[in-house]
Parts: C-alpha cells; sequence; structure tokens
C-alpha cells in the first residue's frame, strides 16, 4: 500500500518581523482566495489570522482599521504593519526585529482561521 504525501496536511511556519509576518508555502494554501485579513488573539494567547472574502470586506459590516492586507507570492504570503508587530510582540512578550521568529501554525478549516502557534513556543 503507498501512502501519499500532502504537502497541505502539514503544519506551515509563521515568521514574525519588526514590520510583518511572513507565511510560508504551507501555511498560505488557506488564504489563496482571500481579499483582506484580520489578525488576532486567541484566549490560548496564540495568534490568529482570518481570511475575508471580497464580500465580507465590502459588507461593510466590519471595522476598516482591523483589516489588512495580505501580500501573496509565489512561495510566500505577507501581511506588513508596523504598528501590528509592535502591539503582538508585546502581547506576546517577544522583541521582534530584523532576525524572524518563527512559529508553527495551524488551520481550522471549521473556525476559518490560521493559528499561529506562539504557545507551544519558537520553531
Amino acid at each position: 500500500m503507498i501512502k501519499w504525501f500532502n504537502v497541505k496536511a502539514k503544519n506551515g511556519v509563521a515568521s514574525l518581523y519588526s514590520n510583518n509576518i511572513t507565511l510560508n508555502t504551507t501555511a498560505m494554501y488557506p488564504f489563496e482566495d482571500a481579499h483582506k485579513v484580520q489578525v488576532g488573539m486567541d484566549d490560548n494567547g496564540n495568534i490568529v489570522i482570518q481570511p475575508l472574502s471580497k464580500a465580507v470586506v465590502e459588507s461593510g459590516d466590519l471595522d476598516e482599521s482591523c483589516l489588512l492586507k495580505l501580500e501573496r507570492h509565489k512561495s510566500f504570503a505577507r501581511i506588513s504593519s508596523t504598528s501590528l508587530m509592535k502591539q503582538i510582540g508585546e502581547v506576546i512578550g517577544v522583541s521582534l526585529s530584523k532576525v524572524p521568529v518563527q512559529y508553527e501554525t495551524s488551520w481550522d478549516p471549521e473556525a476559518n482561521v490560521l493559528t499561529i502557534l506562539v504557545k507551544e513556543g519558537q520553531k
């Protein structure tokens, strides 16, 4: 019997810098059709990123200051915001710089969020 490898089944990696969050190829799969994203924290102290469709963004139901642009490239995706990263660094207690701090990620299809597993420690 052959068991085929599925790259989408493995956990991705998020790299936190002082001015952006960079998602590797695996972590960015759920964001292929995202128009914008929201970034927040869950009850466990992990960072969560929710992809938003164009229809949801244009509905006007969400606070525009909470909507962030997601830049997609061939092998990575990036959310750039110095003020966001300053807030994240303070909340998780990590000094962010030009040297990345990396964490594994996990996609939850039911909640429609990518979780950056901060509480499990740096990769």
